[in-house]
């Protein structure tokens, strides 16, 4: 092998997939089974997923902006356990609930303390749920928060804030549910309430006959999500016809 030319009295030891020169070791960039010089292993179009979501980190994500009014709500809790006269099973509730407020405030200001503080919080909301009202019921109203609180901590976004480690395959996962393509999955999402909301569907046919139109796997990064842009406007088109038979139908003869 050759000297590495950027870096003189180096030996080389590869060549770059990209602009086929020779480079170092200290300089190498490896990538899904390719090797890349440090010039070309730092541009976009090569890892446009890495600098897409490293621009992601210490960025709040969406479950830290619902956590901060859960968690000044649940603050409310102090309330129950300064009641004068109030039942100790009552108070302990009351102390649960600020517990879990507190560490869900901690999570939207992005102290560690918060994100496990969420766990301590389940786990004290619950026991105080089944002790102070009744197993049934205390376990009824635990188990949507234990679900939320799974959800903040595997949830890719706030992984990204609390800057843990995110394998590349969550990162493609969470890319293609998410980021490939955004209008096809606010379409397909939206299309939903055109069951409900008339004149909705008009609005979600344009925006998934535009998603449609964008899908370019070939792109760099590439852009799909085909099925949530064929899927709002399937539905769209249903409930167009829907809308227009419920309002139309009692106009035509025979009605």
């Amino acid at each position: 092998m050759p000297e590495c030319p950027t870096h003189p009295g180096a030996d080389a030891v590869d060549t770059c997939t990209r602009c086929g020169r020779f480079f170092c070791l200290p300089e190498r960039f490896q990538l899904e089974g390719r090797s890349y010089c440090g010039e070309c292993g730092a541009r976009e179009d090569v890892d446009w997923l890495g600098h897409r979501y490293r621009r992601l980190e210490g960025k709040r994500s969406g479950f830290a902006w619902f956590m901060l009014p859960l968690g000044l709500a649940l603050l409310g809790g102090l309330l129950i356990v300064l009641t004068p006269g109030a039942r100790w099973q009552d108070r302990l509730i009351g102390l649960a609930l600020v517990i879990y407020g507190a560490a869900s405030i901690g999570f939207f200001t992005g102290k560690p303390w918060g994100r496990r503080g969420l766990v301590v919080g389940s786990l004290a909301a619950s026991v105080a749920l089944i002790v102070g009202v009744e197993a049934y019921w205390g376990a009824l109203v635990s188990v949507p928060m234990f679900l939320l609180t799974a959800a903040a901590w595997q949830d890719v976004r706030s992984q990204l804030f609390y800057r843990q480690p995110v394998s590349r395959l969550a990162l493609y996962a969470h890319f293609h549910r998410e980021g490939s393509n955004p209008l096809a999955v606010s379409a397909s999402r939206l299309s939903l309430l055109s069951f409900f909301v008339p004149g909705l569907c008009l609005v979600t046919l344009v925006m998934g006959a535009l998603a449609l139109s964008r899908v370019d796997m070939k792109a760099v990064p590439p852009v799909g999500n085909l099925s949530a842009a064929l899927a709002a406007i399937v539905v769209s088109l249903l409930t167009s016809a829907i809308w227009v038979s419920a309002l139309l139908g009692p106009l035509l003869p025979g009605h």
